[in-house]
């Protein structure tokens, strides 16, 4: 057990990956509420004479959390990519599961805290610069109803710029996103040929795990996925989540120096 993980050389290493990068994470810390205070600024003062509505304060949670997210852990994990340039990670004394743990809590723990912090005092600092004749409702990180689907999605992204970071030797966050695309854009064209055949019938549209929406003669219908189905989309997309890291884990024990 003391060859895959030791509190004390998991401790050490972990000052040790602290001390050498604090000062670029507290630089991107500074970068990410900036583009924040920027975006919700520029929202309230120039787009809309209407303070930032719950709907689009959710939509820019998502949004900058996963794109900074991913952009983050690609960072974080790219020495890994590169024989070259992970020499000096590979040859640290320490496992591999120590060194992908350090870099698993700063990229997914710690930087989903530090957001979560963050996102509403952002929110909720810029919007009350100005005086509304309406009541201001400020996007809570903890208690809205869509962000555990949107932090979920979030692991599975995590998992799949960890991989990217470490299978790619170079360009690695635009290979990843690339082949992110491809196969979102692969997924949505096989979708509607596949559910028509099953279904024996031509609908108009078929998003993928969401409604199917077709004419009947004159008549339009949208099915939607049954109630309690969330459930099974919460448990694939975790699954989906634990493989890519599973998978970035093994892959980085097979790099040698």
């Amino acid at each position: 057990m003391n060859n895959i993980f030791n509190f004390n050389r998991f401790g050490r290493l972990f000052i040790k990956h602290t001390v050498e990068h604090y000062k670029s994470y507290l630089m991107s810390l500074g970068v990410l509420i900036g583009v924040l205070a920027l975006g919700v600024g520029f929202y309230t003062y120039v787009i809309d004479d209407q303070p930032m509505n719950k709907a689009v304060q959710n939509g820019l949670f998502a949004i900058v959390l996963w794109l900074s997210g991913t952009i983050f852990t690609s960072n974080i994990f790219a020495d890994m990519g590169d024989k070259k340039t992970a020499v000096p990670a590979l040859t640290l004394p320490a496992s591999h599961f120590e060194k992908f743990l350090v870099g698993w809590i700063y990229s997914y723990v710690i930087f989903q805290i530090v957001f979560l912090a963050i996102f509403p005092t952002i929110i909720g600092l810029i919007l009350n610069t100005r005086h509304w004749p309406m009541r201001v409702e400020v996007f809570n990180s903890l208690h809205e109803p869509g962000v555990g689907w949107i932090l979920l999605i979030f692991a599975m992204m995590h998992g799949a710029a960890i991989c990217g970071a470490i299978f790619f030797k170079k360009l690695h966050f635009i290979k990843t996103a690339f082949v992110f695309f491809i196969g979102l854009m692969v997924l949505t064209l096989i979708n509607k040929p596949i559910v028509e055949t099953l279904l024996g019938i031509n609908i108009t549209a078929a998003i993928p795990f969401a409604q199917v929406n077709f004419f009947e003669g004159q008549t339009f219908y949208s099915i939607l996925p049954l109630t309690g189905i969330e459930v099974l989309f919460y448990s694939l997309t975790s699954a989906l989540a634990l493989l890519l890291w599973a998978a970035a884990y093994l892959r980085l024990t097979e790099k040698q120096v």
